[in-house]
């Protein structure tokens, strides 16, 4: 069985969409994938890393707008003219932005990024899809504000 997360990626705004309680991360039973369980059980457990990756695109989908995008790479720009190399080049697209989610950010990178871009994300079941989940998201700030640097 896998281990707990020492703090899971959405704790404290994972929560039901029908009944407004946290969810919690856990596994149903040894073997079995992590999900993300409302503690009333009015809906099944939303699997965590399909949830995670869902969550992570659209975080980073948000965030990194053209204009964030075209700041940061000034940014990274002046620094290294400075002579400071960043351990990662900054995002060239949306996409490439996606793609670091998915193979370059730690544990870390990723909560620090949906605790700064997110207040909660409301898990509900999908009408006439057994299964799916839809995700409704209460942001902290409008799109591409965290890299803004005015």
């Amino acid at each position: 069985m896998t281990a707990v997360p020492e703090e899971p990626l959405l704790d404290q705004c994972a929560v039901c969409g029908l009944c407004g309680e946290p969810c919690r991360y856990a596994h149903t039973a040894p073997g079995e994938p992590a999900g993300y369980h409302c503690p009333s059980d009015c809906q099944p457990a939303a699997p965590a890393a399909e949830l995670e990756t869902r969550v992570g695109r659209a975080v980073m989908e948000r965030l990194c707008t053209p204009a964030g995008l075209a700041r940061m790479a000034a940014a990274e720009e002046l620094l290294r003219r400075l002579g400071h190399e960043l351990p990662e080049p900054v995002p060239l697209s949306v996409a490439h932005a996606v793609r670091q989610w998915d193979l370059v950010l730690d544990e870390a990178a990723r909560r620090s990024a949906v605790r700064e871009s997110l207040l909660s994300v409301a898990l509900s079941p999908a009408r006439g899809r057994p299964g799916a989940v839809r995700l409704f998201f209460a942001w902290r700030r409008p799109a591409g504000r965290l890299f803004d640097l005015e």
